[in-house]
């Protein structure tokens, strides 16, 4: 599903649709679905997409909101609210509006992250990563927020923001009896969002299903590093390793064993000097 009139582009990805419900087991449901409400007549607006996990009656809704104001996208906020660390409804919230140098942070609910980390590359680039692990024994939650930014000291304005929610349902002795009958699902949903001839880019991925090993692994992980990253789910990064190789077995199919590279440059012969029939060939891979 996608959106990409002139306020906003904006593509719902992932293996359920929009609007969707899902019945996992006897206690477990997934609703999601879109919503139009009104601020004032039809000039400003609000369009949500909403994932709500429910599961033995505790509830965890995640909500993208759009606010529009004379057919223009003036915010996009990100709303959590999970039964678990969230009471009297109040939610977790963080909002973005648009500024001369990207995206600035409108205003973010204070959250006692669990893991803060800056890491900078070699353009001067900055990656600012914040995790927050949080749950109960048999309910337990890691909400990621990465900003990519230009200025190491700016804590309010980033390029490209991703904001990654990932939920668990387990039993405390999961890890010991793989036998017991309790409701365990694991999903996430990752948003990235970023800008595109001025107006915002957003795209959004799942829900998706994980086993709840792999996410209670990756957890972890997040947990010991402070750093975050897709493929440090098991499940995540052995889909991806399959990609990679039938990517590899189909590049070389028609050859005699050796592996053939495209040829993405070639002059034809048509220079002399350095250039005379030149070719560059190469793949490109990266793994994360």
């Amino acid at each position: 599903m996608g959106n990409n009139n002139g306020a906003c582009f904006l593509r719902l990805r992932g293996s359920l649709p929009f609007p969707s419900h899902l019945q996992l087991g006897t206690a477990a449901i997934i609703n999601m679905k879109t919503s139009t409400s009104d601020f004032f007549y039809d000039i400003a607006y609000a369009e949500n997409a909403e994932v709500l996990y429910t599961v033995e009656g505790s509830e965890c809704k995640l909500t993208l909101q759009r606010q529009v104001c004379y057919d223009y996208v003036r915010m996009v906020s990100f709303v959590l609210n999970d039964s678990i660390i969230c009471s009297d409804n109040k939610n977790l919230c963080l909002s973005m509006v648009k500024a001369e140098t990207g995206m600035s942070n409108a205003f973010m609910s204070p959250i006692a992250w669990t893991k803060t980390r800056k890491k900078v590359d070699a353009w001067g680039g900055v990656t600012d990563t914040k995790v927050y692990l949080y749950g109960t024994a048999n309910r337990c939650g890691l909400l990621v927020l990465e900003c990519k930014k230009n200025d190491y000291h700016d804590e309010r304005t980033a390029k490209a923001v991703t904001l990654a929610h990932y939920f668990v349902r387990s039993n405390s002795s999961v890890a010991i009896s793989r036998s017991s009958e309790t409701t365990q699902i694991g999903f996430s949903v990752v948003a990235k969002v970023g800008l595109c001839d001025g107006k915002f880019d957003i795209t959004v991925e799942g829900p998706e299903p994980h086993p709840v090993s792999a996410l209670l692994y990756m957890f972890d992980e997040v947990n010991r590093s402070g750093i975050w990253k897709p493929s440090m789910c098991p499940h995540c990064r052995n889909i991806r390793r399959e990609h990679n190789r039938m990517f590899l077995q189909s590049d070389s199919e028609d050859s005699d064993g050796r592996r053939q590279h495209p040829v993405t440059i070639d002059n034809g012969g048509r220079f002399r000097g350095h250039g005379c029939g030149a070719r560059v060939r190469g793949d490109f891979i990266v793994n994360n």
